[in-house]
């Protein structure tokens, strides 16, 4: 608990109550820096209610949410099983801490639970006896990679990462994934930062066009990759001003 998390700075950014003043503290730097990423966290996570709705109205009841943060404040599981009791999640999250408290937010639900792994060993997961007690792979699922593949270098292959959950799915599945895209604002915050800290938390960002690649043999859900607060927005209070300026990209793909 002695470095900050980039897991607990979004939980503060989103006025959560599971960060410590290390976070507070790199998370103001990061926001001085860069003052638009805290609202484009925000943003998301309002995508990810528009996300779940739309997978429950397609008769989707299981989610798997990869690179998960801290499931509170309107996370996955509130969201779904207030649309119907009977939905399923599994979070999965790299950082020990973060499972751990997860594990103990969860401990009362039954139909939710908190995995500690690599999402980048799909089988590991997707093997794993927590997953399989709660989820079906024989009956649709939505995954979700909010901000997740951001944090997975090309060195890594991202796309291959994806494609070993996909090729998983059965009909009538969906992958959702939220992706940073390059920007002047964001290159010249990390800048900035790296001025100001030292070096920043090591990302990956990627293009509209290298977003749509990991929908490859999927099909897209329209309108396509589009900016976050243009991505079927519940009312016109969803969208924000200037709304194609978010440089923070989605797509929702469905299995044939």
């Amino acid at each position: 608990m002695d470095l900050p998390s980039i897991a607990r700075i979004r939980d503060y950014w989103l006025d959560g109550a599971h960060h410590t003043d290390i976070d507070r503290e790199f998370g103001n730097r990061i926001a001085l820096c860069a003052p638009h990423l805290p609202y484009l966290v925000r943003l998301q996570r309002e995508l990810i209610r528009r996300l779940v709705r739309h997978s429950i109205e397609q008769g989707v009841r299981q989610f798997l949410d990869l690179g998960s943060g801290v499931p509170t404040g309107g996370n996955v599981h509130e969201i779904a099983q207030d649309m119907d009791p009977a939905s399923r999640v599994v979070y999965v999250d790299l950082d020990p801490r973060i499972a751990h408290e997860g594990t103990s937010l969860l401990a009362d639900n039954a139909d939710s639970t908190y995995l500690h792994a690599d999402i980048r060993e799909p089988a590991q997961i997707l093997e794993a006896p927590e997953l399989r007690e709660l989820l079906n792979l024989d009956k649709p699922v939505t995954v979700l990679m909010i901000e997740t593949l951001l944090h997975i270098p090309d060195s890594d292959n991202p796309a291959a990462v994806v494609a070993a959950y996909t090729e998983r799915l059965c009909s009538g599945s969906f992958l959702a994934i939220s992706h940073f895209s390059p920007s002047e604002e964001l290159t010249t915050g990390l800048g900035m930062f790296d001025r100001m800290y030292g070096a920043p938390p090591s990302v990956s960002l990627r293009d509209p066009d290298q977003l749509e690649r990991f929908f490859t043999g999927l099909e897209l859900v329209a309108p396509g990759i589009v900016p976050v607060p243009l991505w079927h927005p519940a009312s016109r209070d969803d969208i924000a001003r200037n709304p194609e300026l978010a440089q923070v990209h989605v797509g929702l793909g469905r299995t044939p």
